[in-house]
């Protein structure tokens, strides 16, 4: 995408874009040396396929940090307002129409992507992290359905594909959940591929959160 379109940002919205859209309470960093500061942001009106979710946690990964501060100009350049976060865990509060995945008040997460191109070998593997055309960050990513870039989870309101939305067990704590969903997920991706087959071994070597979850 070029920077041009990066750029663009959802200021004056029309009638009909307006009326299909809400505000969502947030949290946003207006420049690299800008602390977080409250910020109302939109978000889109739930889709046939969508899923809005009331976020409940979410956790702090180092990637909100860099991007915050623009520290990975030179490959992902940020863009101004910037809400944070992709370690999401919500209930959530309505489904599209034609949804089929999550009722209301269902325990859900989102990690740290919201969409992909879908057509792509990759994306119709069921490997939509590789997406060939590029997969959408949950943040600072282009936004294909109001433009501009997507907002993150430092916020109060999230509206998700249900494609791109897990289930939560009712049996582990929400909170605790949260950090799963960045540097748990390589983990778990590991442990369901051959790779952690019966009787082999393997280890993670490091310190953070991705040895803290290993």
């Amino acid at each position: 995408m070029s920077e041009a379109a990066r750029q663009k940002t959802v200021t004056e919205a029309g009638p009909a874009e307006i009326a299909r859209t809400f505000p969502a309470r947030a949290y946003a960093a207006a420049s690299p040396t800008a602390a977080m500061a409250p910020f109302t942001i939109p978000r889109r009106a739930p889709g046939p396929h969508d899923v809005q979710i009331k976020i409940l946690y979410c956790g702090v990964c180092h990637s909100d940090l860099h991007t915050a501060r623009n520290e990975w100009e030179s490959a992902l350049p940020t863009v101004y307002p910037c809400v944070p976060g992709h370690e999401i865990v919500g209930r959530v509060a309505k489904t599209g129409t034609d949804g089929k995945k999550f009722k209301e008040g269902d325990l859900v997460a989102v990690g740290c992507m919201v969409d992909s191109c879908r057509r792509c070998a990759s994306c119709l593997e069921g490997l939509e992290q590789y997406c060939e055309n590029g997969m959408v960050l949950t943040y600072n990513g282009p936004d294909n359905h109001l433009g501009g870039v997507t907002y993150g989870g430092y916020s109060d309101s999230i509206v998700v594909d249900e494609s791109y939305v897990l289930r939560v067990p009712s049996k582990l704590d929400p909170a605790g959940t949260a950090p799963l969903l960045a540097p748990g997920s390589p983990r778990i991706r590991r442990c369901a591929t051959g790779t952690s087959a019966k009787g082999r071994r393997w280890g993670s070597w490091g310190s953070g959160g991705w040895a803290t979850w290993a």
